[in-house]
């Protein structure tokens, strides 16, 4: 068992958590939540363009990365918004874990275009930074002044999405992350209108991804899953969805890794990924992203490879106060067998995450962390997890620095 050194305050704290947990996962339950309509196939961006010629629409925003120029992925999709009558400007310049600044010069080229609807082409940060401009489209404030709950007043512009990763699985959630552009901490949008109206799931958008990548963003997907399976505000549904995406991303996440041309196992992932979004939707998340969030503001450290990292750890942490879940999910994904204990169980857990990332070649260690930098990063992380988890076990500070001390 792991001892929490959380002091007598931050119990107090956790306590207040917990109320507002409450309140949170009752307005969560009443949150509706946009269908996505999910394309498949050899057809389904002609689908989508069908799609939006039907909803009458005349001009996309398409909001990509110089990758997806460059190896052709955009000028697929403007062929066949083309073939269907309807015009198209691309916004080529996101970035990993964009800024406001991103997503203003991309606002300033849909108001300047008159465009009428949102889709993005490219993997979370691409998702995150289109759905912030398609809220601060139709309402007259500043995006900074957008982030927190559904904030915008308007409706936003309508938003479709073509993942090129199988990570984030943004096209289905209700949250877009954008960093500060001079702190780069990480500032969140919930709102559940910027769901995608329609995503297309083509794997062979994704094999050109490298190896590494591939590793990182399956291991984000498999974070929601897992986050959300523990989660103080889990339910059945959501648990169904979680033990769904952790089975397929054990199964076919090692197969893409080492075949980046395998269509099936990339259609999967990209499957996986979208019901893991779908998992964590609502009932949120917890440590791991709450620290791995910090590490990106601070060094620039990929989300996915934070996540990699500190899931097995903040698991082995969390695992006396979820043992039952954890010893049901080893026997759901056939780690182990009733023969077991309990206990033992939730180890197989442990294990398999630490076994999958040594697979992936997942490192073990932080190579930019700095011991110096460790009480900021977990202040920022501890504070973040009391605004917007549902953590099972809490940590405090101190628990945290002694986590995040493992990576030096």
């Amino acid at each position: 068992m792991t001892t929490s050194q959380a002091t007598l305050t931050e119990h107090l704290q956790f306590k207040l958590h917990d109320v507002k947990l409450k309140a949170m996962g009752y307005g969560l339950k009443l949150m509706k939540i946009r269908h996505t309509h999910v394309l498949t196939g050899p057809e389904a961006i002609g689908e989508l363009a069908n799609k939006l010629a039907q909803a009458n629409l005349k001009k996309v925003l398409i909001v990509t990365t110089p990758g997806a120029v460059k190896r052709g992925y955009c000028a697929t999709l403007k062929n066949a918004l083309s073939a269907k009558g309807i015009a198209s400007v691309v916004y080529s310049e996101v970035i990993p874990d964009p800024t406001f600044a991103t997503v203003k010069a991309g606002l300033a080229v849909l108001k300047e275009n008159n465009c009428d609807c949102a889709i993005a082409l490219g993997g979370g940060s691409v998702m995150d930074a289109a759905k912030a401009m398609i809220v601060a489209a139709t309402n007259d404030k500043p995006v900074e002044a957008l982030m927190g709950m559904r904030k915008g007043k308007n409706v936003p512009l309508p938003f479709y999405a073509i993942p090129t990763t199988a990570g984030t699985g943004s096209e289905v959630t209700n949250a877009a992350v954008i960093s500060e552009d001079i702190t780069h901490i990480k500032r969140f949008m919930i709102d559940s209108r910027t769901v995608a109206k329609a995503a297309v799931l083509d794997p062979s958008f994704s094999t050109s991804l490298p190896a590494g990548i591939t590793a990182e963003t399956g291991m984000d997907a498999m974070t929601h899953a897992i986050e959300a399976y523990i989660s103080k505000l889990s339910n059945p549904e959501s648990d169904a969805l979680a033990i769904k995406a952790i089975k397929d991303i054990f199964t076919y996440l090692p197969i893409c890794f080492n075949d980046g041309h395998n269509l099936e196992a990339r259609q999967a992932m990209a499957k996986a990924s979208l019901t893991a979004g779908m998992a964590f939707r609502k009932v949120m998340l917890g440590y791991v992203h709450a620290i791995s969030h910090q590490f990106g503001a601070v060094y620039g450290t990929s989300h996915g490879l934070g996540n990699a990292i500190l899931l097995p750890l903040v698991i082995e942490y969390s695992k006396d106060t979820v043992a039952e879940k954890l010893a049901t999910l080893a026997i759901e994904t056939g780690l182990g067998d009733a023969s077991n204990t309990q206990q033992e169980l939730a180890q197989c857990v442990v294990d398999k995450l630490k076994s999958l990332n040594q697979q992936l070649n997942i490192p073990t260690r932080l190579t930019s962390l700095k011991a110096e930098d460790i009480p900021k990063i977990a202040l920022r992380s501890y504070a973040e997890a009391l605004k917007i988890h549902a953590a099972p076990k809490y940590m405090g500070k101190a628990d945290i620095e002694a986590l995040i001390k493992k990576l030096l």
